[in-house]
């Protein structure tokens, strides 16, 4: 990840977009998004992600070492909620933080589709 890029957080990206509004955003509630995996993405570490280090011990004590093991068990129904050791706030940081590593991974092209695509999944809409 672009060492810059880092301190960004979901609602500075999404903060660009000035024709998106957030509705109905719950404090606390989940991000939801697509993983679109390369074959670089799923062998990368999850060092990658450059969290915490209690977010980070949780993910390799549950045995998650690659962004790819991570991104599989969480398509599996795997709740990272439920893992040792793993609060709300952990979780949301894994999160926000595999979302993250995925957009800036995108061709920049493609950036502005894939936040409108996760808008929609976020309870976000058009400003009118």
């Amino acid at each position: 990840m672009i060492r810059e890029q880092q301190c960004q957080t979901v609602m500075e990206v999404f903060s660009r977009y000035k024709d998106l509004e957030l509705k109905d955003k719950k404090k606390g509630s989940s991000l939801r998004f697509h993983m679109y995996m390369t074959r670089d993405m799923k062998e990368t570490g999850v060092d990658a992600l450059e969290l915490s280090i209690r977010s980070l011990h949780v993910l390799k004590r549950a045995g998650f070492h690659t962004i790819g093991d991570l991104a599989y068990a969480i398509a599996d129904g795997v709740s990272i909620r439920n893992l040792r050791n793993c609060g709300t706030k952990s979780a949301r940081e894994i999160m926000e933080h595999l979302f993250l590593y995925q957009y800036y991974q995108l061709p920049p092209e493609k950036r502005d589709d894939y936040i409108y695509e996760v808008a929609l999944l976020n309870c976000y809409g058009k400003k009118k």
